[in-house]
């Protein structure tokens, strides 16, 4: 099996209602880049990475290269471009491998330490026109009706507004609701540690990104000044750029991104470093479906917490409206009892609908 071709594709589908996070801009439509490798077999893999590879770099390090090949090509790919241009291409030549085989990736990866994953519902974003603590409870609401048993609420609006809208949600969800906070990044060192403290009370389950930027010195304030877990990490791509982090304990919990961090291949060095420093890995997702099989296929071979700690290995799915997730592939990924299960499909388990394909491209 041998690659021939690399198609890019640009997709983006609109949104009915603008939304935002505390820093961000309005949101009026999500995007996604879905890489597409051909080979001389007739099968083809897939991938999504957030930036999008060289046409000089394809040609060079991927095109007349086997599959099977995938750990020289990513190194070879991300030492020139970047991990987060990298892994596309790296996902899905785990595609190809997994079809090639008949195995599902994690398969390949070694196996699956569960075949389902609780899931907690993200978004809760400030949309447009409406009274944002309200419209928050009702989705919240919405969210544990279908089944979710936690939620991961944005904030970063101020202390006044982060309470209300984690007040409103705790009621909603009832003491044993799994609950944490994104901030996206929107506070100041002292701002953090002066929310965190007055959101003590409400159990979360953790405070994610409550800083700017990935100094490990910075998340030290916060984390010891704070009895509660500190998460982030989801922007850095590649093993280098978490490793002071984890190595000094800077988080409690990382976040890779496995369409920015450096897909699978990297993502297990990411992995096997956290585990060596007792850090615990929940991938960050916030994409199309291919994003979302392939962080189930990792999600599958992460090791079981440790009998002292408590908080369960958990799926990110992204609630907000985005139909290059829910109407992009004739696959189906539905919660079962608030999990989801693993794809034991060839590969990552995802079959593309050109039509849809073709219906959101911009290309």
């Amino acid at each position: 099996m041998i690659i021939t071709d690399v198609i890019i594709h640009r997709l983006v589908s609109p949104v009915t209602r603008r939304y935002r996070n505390c820093v961000s801009e309005w949101i009026e439509a999500r995007p996604a880049i879905l890489v597409e490798v051909l080979t001389d077999n007739g099968l083809t893999g897939w991938g999504e990475p957030v930036a999008e590879p060289s046409r000089v770099s394809i040609e060079a390090h991927v095109i007349g290269r086997s599959p099977f090949d995938y750990e020289v090509i990513y190194d070879r790919l991300s030492e020139k471009e970047s991990p987060a241009s990298a892994c596309g291409i790296e996902m899905a030549l785990w595609d190809l491998m997994g079809k090639h085989l008949e195995m599902p990736v994690w398969q390949l990866l070694g196996g699956a330490n569960r075949d389902r994953v609780p899931a907690y519902a993200s978004g809760f974003f400030n949309r447009e026109g409406l009274d944002h603590v309200a419209d928050v409870v009702d989705e919240v609401k919405r969210c544990v009706d279908e089944g979710f048993g936690a939620v991961k609420l944005r904030t970063g609006f101020g202390r006044d507004l982060d309470e209300q809208i984690v007040s409103g949600t705790r009621e909603t969800i009832g003491q044993d609701g799994g609950l944490a906070i994104d901030v996206n990044t929107g506070y100041d060192i002292d701002t953090a540690i002066e929310v965190g403290k007055a959101l003590v009370d409400y159990d979360l389950l953790w405070y994610e990104e409550p800083i700017a930027g990935d100094d490990a010195d910075n998340y030290l304030k916060v984390k010891n000044s704070l009895p509660m877990r500190i998460s982030g990490a989801e922007i850095l791509c590649g093993l280098k750029s978490f490793r002071e982090i984890i190595q000094r304990k800077a988080l409690d919990i990382i976040q890779p991104d496995i369409s920015r961090a450096g897909g699978f291949t990297e993502g297990r060095r990411i992995s096997a470093l956290a585990a060596a420093n007792d850090v615990r890995v929940l991938p960050h997702m916030f994409g199309s479906v291919v994003r979302l099989t392939a962080t189930l296929q990792w999600i599958a071979t992460l090791p079981e917490p440790s009998p002292d700690d408590s908080l369960p290995v958990y799926l990110e799915l992204d609630v907000m409206e985005n139909r290059l997730r829910t109407d992009l592939a004739h696959t189906s990924f539905e919660l079962e009892d608030g999990q989801m299960p693993i794809p034991d499909r060839p590969g990552l388990g995802v079959e593309i609908d050109r039509t849809a394909l073709e219906r959101f491209a911009t290309n």
